[in-house]
């Protein structure tokens, strides 16, 4: 699977997610739209399993597959994440912690579901992070926390601005910005129809309001 198709792909599931990649290379481009189309698919396994135990099930599958280096040719995002890991952009341990977020995800009961679907997320936008050349930190993980809050009908908490973002972590990291600002709007009912959805995105990037 080329970056074409890595990106296409998760525009095709998630297109507001996609639009967070446009300003990266497109080395990172390939690896970011495959690790947010992982948590994607382990969000959807855990939708779709009628119980825990067999969200559980499914994610062991993952685990293994991913301890054993499998080439996924029937699951192509399988293929692309062990490519990712011989390649040396991703450690397996980081892939096998993240299965480990959602399988802590699958077993958590209602009152401790948003707390544990949080830490999915910004563990994830963590490794998103790290493989920019930025260090894991509380922002990070406060725009994966809102991130996962937003996809998942609760108000998020205060964000910075992109700003603050890009005074923060400077030329590269405008998928945060993206990421924060799509967070922010994420409740907005509207934010699919938006026809203007996509110059406001490129407008944070560009003028990086302060508000």
């Amino acid at each position: 699977m080329t970056d074409k198709n890595s990106w296409k792909s998760l525009r095709e599931n998630a297109p507001l997610l996609s639009y967070s990649l446009l300003f990266q290379n497109l080395q990172q481009r390939e690896v970011l739209a495959d690790i947010l189309s992982l948590g994607l698919e382990f969000d959807f396994i855990l939708a779709q399993a009628s119980e825990p135990m067999l969200a559980l099930i499914r994610l062991k599958w993952w685990e293994e597959q991913i301890a054993n280096s499998a080439k996924g040719d029937s699951l192509p995002l399988l293929g692309q994440i062990n490519s990712h890991i011989a390649a040396g952009f991703l450690r397996r341990a980081q892939v096998i912690s993240l299965l480990e977020r959602w399988q802590d995800y699958a077993e958590s009961d209602p009152q401790n579901s948003q707390n544990t679907g949080q830490k999915c997320w910004s563990e994830l936008l963590a490794i998103c992070a790290h493989l920019c050349g930025f260090e894991d930190d509380k922002l990070t993980q406060e725009i994966g926390a809102a991130l996962y809050d937003s996809r998942n009908g609760y108000t998020p908490s205060d964000l910075p601005s992109a700003r603050q973002i890009h005074q923060s972590y400077g030329k590269g990291a405008e998928f945060l910005i993206i990421l924060a600002y799509l967070a922010r709007r994420g409740t907005d009912a509207g934010i699919t129809s938006d026809n203007l959805i996509l110059f406001k995105i490129i407008w944070q990037v560009l003028a990086k309001p302060s508000a």
